[in-house]
């Protein structure tokens, strides 16, 4: 198969863009340029009593059985697996934004809150978000949810 004319007028044909064959060395940067590899900072991770756990990413929408929401159309659907039924149809949204883990009461029957380490507990109001601070967990209903941060 021959290069052919790129689609557009500016695109590098196929040619310009293969790498070199035959044992040349690809170009290396000017030696007055740092060569670093991007920093990524994972997303936090969700962790469930039943021993699953979902990556909070652009969202999650948490629940016994959690239905797509308008106003947060790119969270995932995460069901939760609640033997008590403690935990709401759709009962709160968690995101992860400018480095923080939010939480969000969704109007849920037995309400959100967040625990510190010491067990104490602090109530959040439906539809605020809220900062989860690092190595605080949540509690939906009477089920707990471990928040674990990565990447740092």
């Amino acid at each position: 198969m021959g290069s052919s004319a790129p689609p557009w007028p500016d695109a590098p044909s196929l040619d310009t863009v293969r790498p070199p064959i035959g044992g040349a060395s690809a170009p290396h940067p000017p030696a007055d340029v740092p060569v670093t590899a991007p920093t990524t900072i994972e997303s936090p991770v969700l962790h469930f009593p039943d021993g699953s756990s979902a990556v909070i990413g652009r969202g999650v929408l948490l629940g016994r059985d959690p239905v797509t929401q308008s106003e947060h159309p790119a969270a995932v659907l995460v069901r939760v697996h609640d033997v008590a039924r403690s935990v709401s149809k759709t009962h709160a949204l968690v995101t992860w934004e400018r480095g923080h883990v939010w939480v969000s009461d969704l109007h849920s029957t037995n309400g959100t809150a967040i625990v510190d380490d010491d067990g104490f507990e602090t109530a959040c109001s439906p539809e605020v978000p809220t900062p989860v601070p690092s190595g605080h967990s949540l509690l939906l209903g009477a089920l707990r949810v471990v928040v674990q941060r990565t990447g740092r």
